[in-house]
C-alpha cells in the first residue's frame, strides 16, 4: 500500500514526517532522504502491529482515474 506522508523541515534543521491516515506514524531524519526512509520503516511497523491486533488498515482515497488525492 502507498500512503501520503507530510515531510517538513524543523527549525533545528531536521526533517520531520507524519502520515495523515496512520496517526501514530512519525519519524525524523537529518536529511530528507533519511527522514523518508525512516517514515517508510515506521509505516511498515505500524501496519504490522495493526494486522497483528486485527485492527483496520486504512486505504488512501483515490479519484475515478485511480490517482491518489492530495491531502
Amino acid at each position: 500500500m502507498e500512503y501520503t506522508v507530510i515531510i517538513r523541515r524543523a527549525p533545528d534543521g531536521f526533517y520531520v514526517a507524519s502520515c495523515p491516515l496512520i496517526l501514530e506514524a512519525h519519524a525524523q531524519g537529518e536529511t530528507y532522504e533519511e527522514c523518508l526512509g525512516n517514515i517508510k520503516e515506521v509505516l511498515e511497523l505500524c501496519l504490522e502491529y495493526r494486522r497483528e491486533r486485527g485492527e483496520e488498515i486504512p486505504a488512501e482515497a483515490v479519484s475515478q482515474t485511480g490517482d491518489k488525492e492530495v491531502i
